[in-house]
This record gives structure tokens, sequence and C-alpha cells, in this order.
């Protein structure tokens, strides 16, 4: 069978699922309210231009919190440390209490964002597009800060792992 005849195949999703996992992908959290009681774990983000400063990510279209961030004003994007995995494991639980031992900050125009992350991005939604079962969210960045750690947290092989500097 030709690429281009294995192509016009269905593919099936198990199998998308077990190859993509081999994939790295950074660990970020968005954060829409003052409080961080409407937040998301995404493991899709993306720098996408310089000018004009905009950046990326994906957002499962069955998602009970992308309805509460799509219409803020402003989003905070904090991208997670490697030290930041059972925070990210409770943010991304659906349960009630999930948000309890977030320590939201605020970053320098108000969005929430989480201390101890990498990097910090306050942003302004720009378009967001269908993409199959997820949306495509282009975000124009407003405001950015690096962390005091340069350590994130990565999603491999459907586990987290820690990527070190060099």
């Amino acid at each position: 069978m030709t690429t281009l005849e294995s192509s016009l195949h269905p593919i099936d999703p198990h199998r998308m699922r077990a190859v993509m996992a081999k994939v790295p992908t950074s660990v970020a959290v968005v954060a829409g309210d003052p409080d961080g009681r409407a937040a998301l774990v995404i493991g899709s983000f993306v720098s996408v231009s310089l000018e004009p400063s905009l950046v990326g990510f994906f957002v499962d279209r069955s998602s009970t919190s992308w309805p509460k961030l799509r219409t803020a004003d402003l989003l905070g994007i904090s991208v997670l440390s490697s030290r930041q995995h059972s925070m990210c494991d409770k943010i991304g639980r659906k349960h009630e209490d999930r948000f309890d031992e977030a320590h939201w900050t605020k970053g320098p125009l108000g969005s929430p964002v989480l201390p101890g992350a990498v990097a910090h991005i306050e942003c302004r939604i720009e378009q967001v597009s269908p993409a199959g079962d997820h949306e495509l969210v282009l975000v124009r960045v407003i405001g950015l800060s690096e962390g005091e750690t340069t350590d994130p947290l990565v999603f491999h092989d459907r586990g987290y792992a820690g990527l070190t500097a060099r």
C-alpha cells in the first residue's frame, strides 16, 4: 500500500493517540477569571507569530471550562514548571475542589497566573477556528514574563517529565 493509499483509509483514533503520545508537548494552564475558578490544562501551547504577537492552543470541544474562558476579557497562560505536575493533575480533574490548592496571583495586567511557572503570558482572544473535535484558539499577547525556573513540564508517552535546560 502506498502512502497515498493509506491516507485514504480512516485512521484508528486509538492508534493515532498511541503514536502522538510519542511527541512531547509543553503543559500550560489557561485561566480567565481573577480567582482562577475558570481554568483548563492544555498540552498544545505554541508560539505562532512575532508580529503581531500571537500564541495558540487547542481546546477539546467537550471542555466544560472553555465556554467560561471564551468570554473572558483577559486570559492568563502559565507554562508549568517540572515541579508543578501535581498542580496540573488537580486542575485537570473534573471535580468541585480542583482549584482549592492553586494559589493564583495576578499578572501585571491583572490576569490570573500560577506562581512557580516558567513563563506567564497575558492575552486576549483573537480568533477561534474549528479543528476537528477541538478548536484552535489564537490569542494576542499583551504582556509576558519569564519565571524564576527554566525547567518546563512536558507531557510525553502518557506521562509527565521534566526538561532541564542546557
